[in-house]
């Protein structure tokens, strides 16, 4: 059981792996649309320096909704300001994950595409169902691995996600084969081996080393073992090659491998023979007979052919981003923090604005404050 929770958890959170890599965006689209629109500021002020209002007088309305604080009474601290204190620690970081977000909101409105709440919450549910775990054991345990709270995996994550599986669904087509292919490789026969790789990286073991060590395996199990446990691969070296047993049709071993287990013979070692991965040689531990218990029946059908397109989906979804990327031609001029004349220039004018005197070319820029 624990074993099985390990592994839908795994599975859920592949996409989440993605999604952290390329579709984490940053702030949520529907969250920036709302705030108001920002007027511009007084044309005496560069962006980000407010003017400061005199003594007594009142804020008016629109700027109230571009200001996020004040101080002494009437010194508003406005959205713009915030916005470039958070660049300069690090915002800039999000600049390109809000390019993406914005690039997939454009598509699906140009598409007329929608996500509504109760897609999203029924998203966020199959999620955890997925997963086998509680929503407060998600929050407690997957989201701090990825920095994000409940919100932002709900804007950042879930919703982009929504998007893309709307925008991209026409291109994923599963089949009644296809289904059938599902259940034979899930309840069929079964065949659990042991593998020796030579792997193709850095450069990799040359033909007459992976011939010499084949030879030495073929002389018993002992020795078999013994090569297994030298190979590259710490993951295969460990536990002397042994693998998960493999059914027909599968989607992690090649046809080739496929092929070539399907015709050994239990405690029969293959030929070498070249994978993408490199040269590799099986030897057949045990067959496991098929699940004659399970039934093809509409259930089933209908549980695979979920299944299946959210596996073929997650294939689909980076691919049909990179096109909708390609033809945004996204332009980032957002490279970093403000540099050391940047910022000197936004002292300077907060020194003038306040009647003082700016200092001399040279003198060194002040710290940035630390935090109370």
């Amino acid at each position: 059981m624990a074993s099985s929770r390990r592994n839908r958890l795994v599975r859920g959170l592949a996409f989440a792996g993605v999604a952290t890599a390329g579709y984490a965006f940053g702030i949520s689209g529907d969250r920036a649309l709302a705030q108001p629109t920002l007027r511009p500021a007084p044309p005496a002020a560069l962006p980000g320096t407010p003017m400061l209002q005199p003594p007594g007088a009142q804020p008016k309305a629109e700027v109230d909704r571009r200001v996020t604080a004040y101080i002494y009474g009437n010194v508003p601290v406005t959205r713009e300001e915030l916005g470039e204190f958070l660049i300069a620690r690090g915002g800039h970081e999000k600049l390109e994950l809000l390019v993406n977000k914005r690039i997939i909101e454009i598509e699906a409105h140009r598409r007329q595409i929608t996500v509504t709440s109760i897609e999203v919450q029924a998203a966020l549910e199959d999620e955890m169902r997925g997963l086998g775990i509680s929503k407060g054991d998600f929050v407690k345990h997957i989201l701090p691995k990825y920095g994000k709270t409940l919100y932002e995996w709900v804007e950042d994550v879930v919703k982009p996600r929504l998007y893309l599986t709307k925008m991209c669904q026409d291109r994923v087509k599963i089949t009644d084969d296809d289904l059938k292919k599902a259940f034979e490789n899930r309840y069929g026969e079964q065949r659990e081996a042991k593998v020796i790789c030579w792997s193709k990286d850095d450069g990799g073991p040359t033909l007459r080393t992976a011939q010499r060590q084949w030879a030495e395996a073929r002389k018993g199990d002992a020795e078999f073992d013994a090569v297994a446990r030298q190979q590259a691969d710490p993951a295969l070296a460990a536990v002397a090659g042994l693998v998960k047993p493999v059914g027909r049709y599968s989607v992690v071993a090649s046809d080739e491998v496929e092929k070539v287990l399907f015709n050994l013979k239990v405690g029969e070692i293959s030929q070498l023979f070249d994978t993408q991965s490199g040269l590799m040689c099986m030897k057949l531990v045990r067959i496991i007979p098929p699940n004659d218990k399970v039934q093809f029946d509409d259930t089933m059908k209908k549980a695979l052919l979920k299944e299946l397109f959210e596996a073929r989906m997650n294939l689909e979804i980076p691919k049909f981003f990179v096109d909708l990327k390609l033809a945004a031609k996204p332009v980032l001029y957002l490279k970093g923090p403000p540099s050391v004349a940047e910022f000197r220039e936004g002292v300077d004018h907060i020194i003038n604005q306040a009647g003082g005197v700016p200092p001399a070319p040279g003198t060194p820029v002040p710290p940035t404050p630390m935090k109370p």
